[in-house]
This record gives structure tokens, sequence and C-alpha cells, in this order.
């Protein structure tokens, strides 16, 4: 069963551009012919939505572990102030300088909202195909999720004051809850009871010879048995990390896929009417990757940044989770501001597998030379300086 879920979550992944768009060209033909019945079922419509994003959200929030970014943090406060300042500084305020040129006005905030939002779940994966830092690349997803809990609605806001739409706060504090809070507090709860769980079922049965039980304590140190005790749960949620994960991303997959369709279903009049929409978001959406990743790349040679390091800041910015932004966007202004959010991920894997493609160029051309090359400049100096002590020494001696 296990194997017959991966190959379908691995088939699917491969072609996903492919299913997604399949599944905006047929949604535009069916929710064109039935329009008339999508329009009377607004409200229904708008909640089928959410419940589609939040279930969208939900796995990858029962995958997050939020436990042991503190030493990353310290570890790492350079790289990710530079992270926090390319996703929450300057993705936002270049789609708010870009979203003027939409043709109305939900069209522009829904793009502010899509490039205000946390990172995709598939971000992580992407900083792995790569051989990026793992590790900080989770720490950033968490930090794009709460960062976007307080930012995302004041970009959203913000925006909105200067077009002149009002959208209450209280409406905006609404859709961040429904987009982001509940799935996170799901997921956490979920990933604690699965933990919980399978803990008991090995630690209470003395036969059970499970791997995650193979060490001894031999301390009486309170620090030291906690640390054992945090190996041994870290053990049992890799375990079941892996035996879920093929589920929980055939799922993420089916539930956007859903979302997306019925989204595009119910926009299907303004696709048809106004074709020259498509080319125009796309082309917009474009420019933020670009300034996105020419500053990167400046922010690289200027602090001297890891390929890792540069690979996990690079794909938590480009790739954003659509699902909260059509959430957000259908709740707090109306389902024409959840277009962006459905047109993005067409372009977004696209961005990211070219970006991919291009990380050998950039690690020799690039960041070999500030990273690298001044690594092995420092250590043959070193080397120079330690043959001359030693041809020192031996002259002394003799």
């Amino acid at each position: 069963m296990k194997n017959k879920a991966l190959r379908i979550s691995e088939h699917v992944r491969k072609y996903l551009i492919c299913y997604i768009l399949l599944t905006i060209i047929s949604a535009i033909i069916i929710g064109y012919n039935i329009r008339s019945i999508i329009g009377y079922h607004k409200e229904l419509v708008r909640n089928l939505i959410i419940i589609l994003a939040i279930l969208t959200l939900l796995p990858s929030m029962i995958q997050l572990r939020v436990e042991k970014f503190s030493s990353e943090f310290v570890r790492k406060r350079i790289e990710t102030l530079t992270a926090l300042i390319i996703v929450f500084v300057i993705t936002p305020l270049t789609a708010i300088v870009l979203a003027s040129k939409l043709p109305t006005r939900p069209l522009s905030i829904g793009f502010v909202a899509a490039n205000s939002v946390p990172a995709s779940s598939a971000s992580i994966a992407y900083v792995l195909l790569a051989e990026g830092n793992v590790e900080f690349s989770t720490l950033l997803a968490l930090l794009s999720i709460l960062g976007s809990i307080i930012l995302t609605p004041i970009y959203i806001g913000f925006y909105a004051s200067v077009i002149s739409v009002n959208i209450p706060m209280d409406v905006l504090s609404e859709s961040i809850v429904l987009a982001l809070l509940t799935p996170l507090i799901l997921g956490q709860l979920v990933r604690y009871y699965l933990i919980k769980r399978k803990a008991k079922r090995i630690f209470k049965d003395p036969n059970n010879d499970h791997p995650c039980k193979n060490f001894e304590v031999k301390t009486h140190k309170p620090e030291e048995i906690l640390a054992l005790v945090e190996d041994a749960l870290e053990c049992i949620e890799g375990r079941i990390n892996s035996s879920l994960k093929p589920y929980l991303s055939l799922w993420t997959m089916t539930a956007m896929l859903l979302l997306i369709g019925t989204l595009t279903a119910a926009k299907a009049k303004l696709f048809i009417d106004n074709p020259a929409l498509v080319g125009e978001l796309l082309g917009l959406q474009t420019i933020i990757y670009t300034v996105v990743i020419i500053s990167l790349l400046i922010a690289t040679r200027s602090l001297r940044l890891t390929y890792k390091d540069h690979s996990a800041i690079a794909f938590i910015a480009l790739t954003k989770n659509q699902s909260v932004a059509a959430a957000i966007s259908v709740t707090a202004i109306g389902s024409t501001a959840a277009v962006p959010a459905v047109l993005i991920p067409v372009i977004q894997p696209l961005a990211a597998i070219l970006y991919l493609w291009t990380l050998p160029i950039i690690r020799n051309k690039i960041i070999a030379t500030t990273t690298t090359e001044t690594g092995k400049t420092l250590c043959n100096k070193q080397g120079l300086k330690n043959i001359e002590r030693d041809n020192n020494s031996s002259v002394l001696k003799q």
C-alpha cells in the first residue's frame, strides 16, 4: 500500500505542472458552462475554497518540527536576517509597486496577498534536491509562517488603504486565523498525538526491540537524560514522517489541484472574457522572481553566504503557499482576489526548477569566488605560515 502511494505521489509530483494546466483548462470549460449555478451558490463555493485551502496546508503543518530551531537561529543570525528581508520586505514591496498595473482593485490586492504569504511546503523539497541546508530552510519556513501571521494583514491592509478599499482589520484577522493558525494548531496537535501513541506502543512493551530503544542511560544528570529522551523521540518522529510522507504528499497535491480547480471554475467567465489577464499576471510575477534572485545574488556576494545557505534562502523566497493566499483573499476580499493565487502555481514550480538547474553555474561563478576560494586562500596562507614556523623551528634545533 505504501509503495503504491509512493509511486502515485512521485508520478503526480513529476508531472505536477501538467496536472495544474489540465485542471485549469478543464475548470474553465466546466465553470463557464455552469456559471449560473456557481453564481447562485456563492457562499457554498467560498466555504469550499476555505476548507480545501486548510486541507492543502495541513500535511505540511503535521510535518513541521518547531523544537530545535533556537540553536540554528543563533548560528545563522546574519543569514536569517537576510532571508527575512528578502521574504518580508523586498518581495511584498515589489508586489505593491507592480500591483497597480492590474486592471481591477480586487486583483491587485490579491496579487499583494499572494506575495506576502509564507513559504510553500515544497520549498524544503527543492532545498533537499539542491543539496542545500535543510535545517536552515526548515527554520526559515517556520519563521515565514510566524512572520506572515503579523505582516501579511499589515501589507494587505496598507495597500488596500492606498487604493481606497476598506478592509476591516477584524476581517483580515479572521482570514489569517482560518488560513494559517487553524492548520498550524491542528497539524501540531496531530503530530504530538502520533508521537505519543507511537512512543507508548514502543516503550510500554518490554519485548518490543525497536531501534529507537537502543540506548543506555549511563548518567544521572537531568540534562543528559533529557537529551537521550529527545533523541529517542526524534527517532520515533523520523520513522513516523518516513511512513506517512507518501500519503501526506499525495494528500497535499490532490487538495491543491481541487483548490485550483474550484477557484478557476468560480472565475471561469473572467478568464474567458479577459484572456490577456493570464499573461499579465504571470509577467508581473516573473518580474518579482527576477528581483528576488538579483537581491539574493547581491546578498550572497556581499555577505559571503555559503552555497547551502544560499539554496535554502532561494527556495524559501521563490515559493509561496498560494493556498494561504487563496483562503485570505476569498475570506477578506472575494473570489476575484484569489485569481493570482490560481495562476501563480503554474509558474512557481517552473521558476524553482529553472533556478535549480542554474544553481551549478551560480555555485561556480558567484558562490565559489566568495566562499570556497576565499576559504582555500585562507587555508593556503595558514599552511604557508605553518611551514615557515616549522622551518624556523628546525633551524633553531640545528
